[in-house]
């Protein structure tokens, strides 16, 4: 018969369990999910990167994103070397607006997501583990605010397949009333925006500078992008000036951005504001249009930066226990 005053007090075992268990979740996933490709990393509550991924997204419906995210974790937790219940949080950028009411994503032209139900629910309940979904350029903006610029407060603005804008002001993100804050594809740009404006799907500054207008105006000597930055890299001149066009009419929105918000840094990034040549016209017509100083800065983690970002949210949340 045991002794009444070294047993454990109702309830101990429990909570002790509990504890055990907390104390297991040591790690987080963040994935950055994009129209063409999918990245990933796991990593320490500290940060440190133990495993990362890339692969080509699925096209077409919803499902296969919601698969390949799942399948995504589970690889990465085995390349780690770790177990998946070890996992506190996971975090998704996507590249929609994501409600703060509802968790629901919108705005979307470029890849399929679930419009009734929030992204986060359904992979909660497919991986069970705590699910928080982001847009995927306010991750980028976070990560170089927090790492890679040292900036308390900056833009991050990516070019590429579509046109976005992440904002961090003094370490924390502007998301705006209904998650809005920095949809700058939308930005009425022409010289007659309403004439035009209920014809765009994608928004007038991003139908004339994201990957589809290049495609569109250029098909027939690049049907590809990856043709036209190979003939960047060899001087092209007829490439070189496809990307200046881009650039002075990218300029507009550069600008825009500067007179409203006047950040102290904005950070170039995406397939196309990665490209040395796209950058360095973006300064020359910025500068034709303002009469003070806009600073651009090139990214400092290229294409990783949305996954970096969610890797950090991930840690981030975890550790506050913030992740539902």
């Amino acid at each position: 018969m045991s002794d009444a005053s070294s047993s454990p007090a109702p309830g101990a075992a429990a909570g002790e369990g509990a504890a055990m268990e907390a104390a297991s979740r040591c790690t987080v996933v963040g994935i950055d999910l994009g129209g063409t490709k999918l990245a990933g990393g796991l990593a320490r509550l500290d940060g440190t990167l133990l495993a990362r991924e890339e692969v080509l997204t699925l096209p077409a419906s919803q499902q296969p994103a919601l698969s390949q995210i799942a399948d995504m974790v589970l690889r990465l937790a085995d390349a780690a070397g770790v177990e998946r219940r070890s996992i506190a949080a996971l975090v998704v950028g996507v590249p929609a607006v994501v409600s703060p009411q509802t968790g629901l994503a919108s705005l979307s032209p470029n890849l399929a997501l679930p419009a009734d139900r929030p992204l986060s629910r359904l992979l909660e309940e497919a991986l069970g583990l705590a699910v928080a979904v982001e847009n995927d350029v306010n991750l980028a903006a976070l990560a170089e605010a927090r790492a890679g610029q040292g900036q308390a407060s900056l833009a991050f603005v990516s070019f590429g397949t579509g046109v976005g804008m992440g904002l961090v002001v003094d370490g924390q993100l502007m998301r705006g009333a209904n998650g809005r804050a920095g949809e700058i594809g939308f930005l009425p740009i022409g010289a007659t925006p309403h004439a035009v404006a209920g014809q765009s799907v994608n928004g007038l500054l991003e139908d004339e500078i994201g990957t589809a207008a290049l495609r569109r105006r250029h098909a027939s000597r690049w049907p590809d992008m990856r043709d036209l930055f190979s003939a960047l890299r060899a001087g092209d001149d007829a490439a070189l000036a496809a990307l200046d066009d881009l650039a002075r009419t990218a300029s507009i929105g550069i600008a825009a951005i500067q007179t409203l918000i006047d950040p102290a840094l904005t950070v170039i990034g995406g397939g196309i504001g990665s490209q040395p040549e796209f950058l360095a016209a973006l300064r020359r017509h910025v500068a034709a249009l303002l009469p003070f100083e806009c600073r651009l800065a090139e990214s400092r983690f290229g294409a990783e930066a949305g996954m970096i970002g969610a890797v950090m949210m991930a840690c981030e949340l975890a550790r506050q226990g913030r992740v539902s």
